[in-house]
């Protein structure tokens, strides 16, 4: 199923890749990260608002101003969930799950997996048109379930973080698809 992938403007195939992020991986295979321009181009949001998340500390900071997988993968997070939970809630579930954004000795799972396990629940439940709350935390605690090396109190956190985080981007589709049926009403 081609899909965009979630906080991008890029399309990917959901039935032959189980990473999302491997897709974006050959962007970082022969440089030192990707310029503003080129997060701009990846991510469709304005200069000014990844400059802003930077500044505010809810992305890492770039190196030499070159934007790395650490910092793709937060933008990415952030961005597919920002439009439908205050963006102070947002950034408040993302230190849930992993700390301090420049401090990794405190992610419960990296953001890169973090970014996968989402978009991988993302996509069954679009394989399975389901939205039901029950049906997404039980797919979600068998999904968390199978990672290794997180204790039992990381699986609660990322289970929970999952949970919202699914929500949250299955209900800004719902909103598109409300504006969308609102404007053909009115068209």
């Amino acid at each position: 199923m081609i899909q965009y992938i979630p906080g991008t403007v890029m399309k990917f195939d959901s039935d032959k890749n189980s990473c999302a992020f491997d897709v974006i991986k050959p962007f970082f295979a022969f440089t030192n990260g990707i310029t503003l321009s080129q997060v701009r181009e990846l991510t469709g949001l304005e200069t000014s608002t990844i400059q802003n998340w930077v500044k505010r500390g809810w992305v890492p900071s770039p190196i030499n101003k070159r934007y790395g997988q650490r910092q793709i993968v937060r933008i990415m997070l952030i961005n597919s969930i920002r439009r439908s939970m205050k963006i102070e809630n947002v950034i408040n579930l993302m230190a849930y799950i992993n700390g301090d954004v420049e401090d990794t000795s405190d992610d419960v799972v990296s953001d890169e997996v973090l970014f996968n396990e989402f978009c991988k629940a993302v996509y069954l439940c679009d394989k399975s048109s389901t939205h039901s709350f029950d049906v997404i935390s039980a797919m979600v605690s068998e999904q968390v379930s199978h990672i290794p090396d997180i204790d039992s109190v990381g699986k609660v956190k990322l289970q929970r973080t999952l949970q919202i985080m699914v929500m949250a981007f299955l209900s800004a589709q719902i909103q598109d698809k409300i504006d969308e049926e609102f404007a053909d009403v009115f068209s």
